[in-house]
Order: C-alpha cells, then sequence, then structure tokens
C-alpha cells in the first residue's frame, strides 16, 4: 500500500523564481523528483503559508511542480494567502500609501491569529487536512508547528552542517533565520537525515538533544547532469563565453566567494606556484558569486597578477559541465562543508581535484585526489606541483574520480531513506 508522504517544498521558491539554486535548492529539487518517481509514495507539497503566494507562482514557473498536488490551508491561512497577494499587486501597481497600510495591518493580524492557533493547538481544520499522512520530509527546515503535534505522521528532516552556530562571521545573527527554528525543533523522537558523517556526528556534539540512532547518512549526488565534455567546440565556447585565455590551460574553483570557501588562501599558493615553476602558460579561473567585501580582498590579493586570476562570476547550469571537463585541475581547500557537492561535480565531469583533508570532505572525494591542509601553504604548493607536472597521476585521479561517482546517486540517496522510512514504522 503506498505511503502518503508531505514533502515541504518551502525552501523550493527562490530558487525556482530566481533560476539560481545554491546545494540546498538542489538537494531538495532532486530528492522531491526521485520521490515522484517512487512507487510507494503518493507525494503531496506543503508550503508555509507565509510562502504560499510565491510558491504557486513558482509552481506555475515548473511543469514538474505544476504536477504534483499541494496540500490544503486553513481558513486562516488561506486568508493569509490572500492578503499577500493583494499586498503583492499593490507593490506592482504602486497604489495608494492609505491602502497599502491597510493591507499591511490586516496581513499582521491574520499572521498573529494563526501564530496563536497552532501555539494553542485551537486550529482543528489542520488535523483534518493531515489526516490522511503517513510520513513528513524536510529537506531542511523545521518541521512545522501546525504538523510537530500530529503523533500519526512520521517526521523527518535533513540535516546539512551547524555553519550558524559554530562559525563566527555567520552567527552574529543566527537566531534571527530559519536555523534556529530548526535548532529549538530538534528532539529525541523524530528522525533525521545527515549528508555526510561529518554532518550527523557534528549535529550530535553541538546539539546534544539529539538521539543519534534516529540519524541516517545519506549519498547526495549533483544539482544537474554533471559528465565528461570532449567535443572541442563545446570547450572552446565557454571559454570565449567566460573570457578564458586562448591556448592557457586553467585550474578551476567554483563557489560563493566568502570567508569560509579560503579562496585567499588558495589564489596566494596558485602565484606562489607558477612563480616559483617559471609558469606563464597557467590561469586560475573563479567561479560564483561573491561578497562584495570579500571580492576587494581578493582583488588586493592579485593586485600585480590580475592577467593570471579570472573572475568570472555566475556560471549558468548548462556551461558548468564544459568548464570542469576543460580544467587541468578543480581546487576546492574550504574551511567547513556539510558535503562539499563541487567535488563531485568535478569528479563527474573527468576533472582532478584538490581538497582539504577536514569536515566532510574526505568522505566525498576518497582516494581519488589529493587532500591538503587548508592552512598549509606548502601543503598546497605540493598539490598543485603533482597534479601539474605528473601526467600519469592525474590520469590515475581521473578514472577513479568518474569510478567513485558513481556511487552518488539520487536512486541510491532516495533508496536509503525508503528503508529508513519502512524500519520506522512501528518505533
Amino acid at each position: 500500500m503506498k505511503k502518503n508522504l508531505l514533502f515541504d517544498a518551502t525552501g523550493l521558491v527562490d530558487g525556482i523564481l530566481d533560476g539560481r539554486g545554491n546545494g540546498i535548492f538542489f538537494t531538495s529539487y532532486n530528492i522531491l523528483m526521485e520521490l515522484v518517481r517512487r512507487e510507494e509514495f503518493n507525494i503531496i507539497l506543503y508550503c508555509s503559508a507565509k510562502k504560499a503566494f510565491l510558491f504557486k507562482k513558482a509552481k506555475s514557473l515548473d511543469k514538474n511542480l505544476a504536477k504534483i498536488p499541494l496540500a490544503e490551508y486553513s481558513d486562516i491561512d488561506d486568508a493569509v494567502i490572500y492578503w499577500q497577494e493583494l499586498k503583492y499587486n499593490n507593490k506592482i501597481q504602486k497604489e495608494s500609501k492609505i491602502k497599502r497600510l491597510h493591507i499591511k495591518i490586516v496581513l499582521a493580524f491574520l499572521k498573529l491569529l494563526s501564530k496563536i492557533c497552532y501555539d494553542l493547538d485551537l486550529n482543528e481544520q489542520y488535523k483534518e487536512v493531515f489526516k490522511d499522512i503517513d510520513i513528513f520530509f524536510s529537506p531542511y527546515l523545521a518541521v512545522p508547528k501546525e504538523i510537530q503535534g500530529i503523533k500519526h505522521i512520521q517526521q523527518y528532516v535533513l540535516l546539512h552542517d551547524v555553519i550558524p552556530m559554530i562559525l563566527p562571521v555567520y552567527n552574529k545573527h543566527w537566531k534571527k533565520y530559519w536555523f534556529y527554528d530548526l535548532y529549538k525543533s530538534i528532539n529525541k523522537n523524530d528522525f533525521y537525515f545527515a549528508n555526510s558523517e561529518f554532518t550527523k556526528m557534528d549535529f550530535v556534539k553541538h546539539i546534544p538533544k539529539f538521539n543519534p540512532d534516529h540519524i541516517t547518512v545519506i549519498p547526495l549526488s549533483t544539482g544537474g547532469k554533471y559528465e565528461v565534455i570532449s567535443d572541442k567546440s563545446d570547450l572552446e565556447r565557454v571559454r570565449i563565453k567566460y573570457n578564458i585565455p586562448a591556448g592557457k590551460k586553467y585550474l578551476f574553483s567554483l563557489c560563493t566567494l566568502e570567508p569560509r570557501k579560503n579562496l585567499i588562501f588558495a589564489v596566494k599558493n596558485f602565484i606562489k606556484f607558477i612563480k616559483q615553476n617559471n609558469i606563464d602558460d597557467f590561469v586560475f579561473v573563479l567561479g560564483g558569486g561573491h561578497w562584495e567585501s570579500f571580492i576587494e580582498k581578493i582583488s588586493e590579493e592579485i593586485k600585480d597578477f590580475e592577467d593570471k586570476i579570472i573572475k568570472i562570476g555566475y556560471v549558468e547550469n548548462e556551461d558548468m559541465s564544459a568548464l570542469y571537463s576543460g580544467a587541468e585541475m578543480f581546487v576546492f581547500p574550504s574551511l567547513y562543508e556539510g558535503f562539499g557537492m563541487p567535488i563531485l561535480e568535478s569528479m563527474k565531469c573527468g576533472c582532478p581535484v584538490i581538497c582539504s583533508n577536514i569536515t566532510s570532505m574526505p568522505e566525498v572525494i576518497g582516494d581519488c585526489g589529493i587532500q591538503i591542509n587548508p592552512e598549509n601553504d606548502a601543503d598546497l604548493i605540493k598539490a598543485f606541483e603533482k597534479m601539474y607536472f605528473d601526467k600519469t597521476f592525474r590520469a590515475e585521479c581521473i578514472e577513479k574520480g568518474l569510478k567513485r561517482s558513481e556511487r552518488f546517486t539520487w536512486e541510491k540517496c532516495v533508496g536509503v531513506m525508503t528503508k529508513e522510512f519502512e524500519n520506522n514504522e512501528t518505533v
């Protein structure tokens, strides 16, 4: 008999509307699509009333989401959604300030009323809406309050990392963001998935409320289809598009340009490497969106070598495989990763990897590349030299990486999840 699985799609809204999803978005979306393909489940989408109006827009833009039914809302939340739409239209059409104020007051009142109903467990209609649901799964957000109290529903959340809690540059205001709601909701009765063994242990270490036996590690995969591109015209096309100099080999790095990614360390040691070895045919291609303050620091670091560091910014999804495939190597010296999806993307495209030997990254790369201490200059320079000059070793890394990447698929990921759903039915 099929299980009715309620999937929290709240976090998909922004990624679909702006077309630029992050790792959590791609993980959420791909798990959802794989669950839909499974015969064991009837999938119903859940979305927080706060984002329901935008979610309906997103659902209309994505043909895959459009086919999946959306859970009904309570009368109160239906009213919230209606007034959110009025607020949105008022903003677009630039209507009167008096009307805007009126809408804001009504919307604030409805949201407060909705919260009171959840807190006092007065919203009986939710029990009717969710009476046939067997499983609730959230790809990262806390289980919503209206579902937390329903005992017949197995409740699961996928854990990604504890970055907001432990890294100072992020945790200054962490209690204002979604992670704090997750932190408060964690308990010993619900079930959790973790994107790596490291993430599992890190959550147990920093949040003692966990029951470790209720956390299962699942293998993630890549956001889209990543593959080796050998077509010379396609490789040349991306070079031209992203202004990579003709006739130059390139090292590739792709991530958000922020302190945690440790890119100043990578850039300065790349410059040392090419200077020490008198190399003039090698450039560093730096892809990804950036923090303004951080890009200034990188620019200062490379002021005498600007022609060797190519900052290409956001990379379109359709260009990813070709950029990876055309690179001599991929470098990822991050200081903290819950999983490290770019490492896997690179391996799938036949690009050998140099990455950090800490947090979750060794679980992804295995023995298919070079692991370095992300705070040791000599370690990284030595890795550059090995990967650049030793063609036999580089070829071995490519072959091993392609083979290892086959372990990480969304089919295997959801297969592990499905077994856990079955095993926990009677817990």
